[in-house]
C-alpha cells in the first residue's frame, strides 16, 4: 500500500510540474539567450597609477616578443570567439575622442595605436573584424549623498579607526607584487589565463570586502554604502551599459581591468539574457 501511495504522489508530482504555462527549471535553462559575451580581464598595458597599487613593472608591448604573445592572443579570440561587438573599460572626453577621432582615423590607417590594452586590444581586433565601431562601458558610481565627506574622522568619532586597515591589507600587496613581476616574465597568455582563473578573481575581489565595509554603528552603514556605491554600484552600471548594447545573436567582448570581473561576471552568470563564454575556454590551448 505505502509503494502504491508514494506512485501515486509521484505521478501526481510530474504532472503538476508538466502542466500547461509551467517551465521547469531545466526547461527553463534550454531557452536562448540573447549574446553571449567573453570578459577578458586584464592588466593595464600602460599603467597610470590611479590604482591602490602601483606597478613595479611595465612590460614593453611593443617588443618583437610581446606583439607575437599579443598577436596568439588576438588570432585565438577571432578564431574561437569571433565577436560581433567590442566593449572597453573608457568613459568621458577619453571615450569620446576615440569615438569620434581616433577609432575612425585608426580605421583609415591614419592613427598611431599607443601602449594602452583599449588600443592593443579593442582598436586592433576592432579593424581586423572589420567593426565600424568600438563601445566604450566605463561609468563612474554612484555616491550615497548622506555620506560623510571624511570617512577617517567619522571613523575617529566612533573609535573605528582599525576599520580603515586591516592586516589582510599588506598580504594584498604581497600578492599584486607577485602577479606584478610575473607579468613580465611569463607569455601574455599565461598572464591572461591566471588573471581570469575564477579562483583567482574570487580572492582578488575579497580586498573590496574586509573589514572597512563594517564602519559605521546601529542603523549607519557607512563602509557598506561607501563600497556600495564606489564599487558595486560602478560596475551594475557597466553591466547596464553592456546589456544596452547586447542584441540577439551578439558575442560580445569585454576587454576590462580585472578587478571589475568577479561583480560583472557574477552578472553576467546570473542574468538569462547572457551565456557566457570562460576566457579559457577561448585561450587554452
Amino acid at each position: 500500500m505505502r509503494f502504491a501511495t508514494a506512485l501515486v504522489l509521484i505521478a501526481s508530482f510530474l504532472t503538476v510540474f508538466a502542466e500547461e504555462g509551467t517551465l521547469t527549471l531545466e526547461e527553463f535553462q534550454q531557452i536562448d539567450p540573447v549574446a553571449e559575451i567573453m570578459i577578458l580581464g586584464t592588466f593595464h598595458f600602460r599603467d597610470k597609477g590611479l590604482d591602490s597599487y602601483k606597478p613595479e613593472v611595465d612590460i614593453d608591448i611593443f617588443s618583437v616578443q610581446r606583439q607575437a604573445e599579443l598577436r596568439e592572443v588576438l588570432d585565438r579570440i577571432k578564431q574561437r570567439f569571433d565577436p560581433t561587438k567590442i566593449a572597453l573599460e573608457a568613459r568621458g572626453d577619453w571615450a569620446e575622442r576615440m569615438t569620434e577621432k581616433e577609432y575612425p582615423a585608426w580605421l583609415r590607417d591614419e592613427f598611431e595605436l599607443k601602449a594602452n590594452e583599449v588600443y592593443q586590444v579593442g582598436f586592433r581586433l576592432g579593424k581586423e573584424l572589420g567593426h565600424d565601431r568600438l563601445y566604450f562601458v566605463d561609468v563612474m558610481g554612484r555616491r550615497y549623498a548622506d555620506l560623510p565627506e571624511d570617512v577617517e574622522a567619522y571613523a575617529r568619532s566612533k573609535g573605528q579607526l582599525d576599520y580603515l586597515s586591516s592586516p589582510w591589507d599588506e598580504r594584498y600587496t604581497r600578492l599584486y607584487r607577485h602577479d606584478d613581476l610575473a607579468k613580465a616574465k611569463r607569455p601574455l597568455i599565461e598572464t591572461f589565463l591566471a588573471m581570469n582563473d575564477p579562483e583567482r578573481l574570487l580572492v582578488g575581489h575579497g580586498h573590496y570586502l574586509l573589514q572597512a565595509i563594517a564602519l559605521g554603528e546601529g542603523d549607519e552603514y557607512v563602509g557598506a554604502d561607501l563600497v556600495s556605491g564606489w564599487w558595486y554600484n560602478r560596475n551594475l552600471r557597466i553591466f547596464a551599459n553592456i546589456r544596452r548594447l547586447a542584441e540577439p545573436g551578439d558575442r560580445i567582448l569585454l576587454v576590462i581591468g580585472a578587478g571589475h570581473v568577479p561583480i560583472l561576471l557574477h552578472a553576467a552568470q546570473a542574468s538569462p539574457e547572457f551565456r557566457v563564454v570562460p576566457v579559457a575556454n577561448v585561450l587554452t590551448d
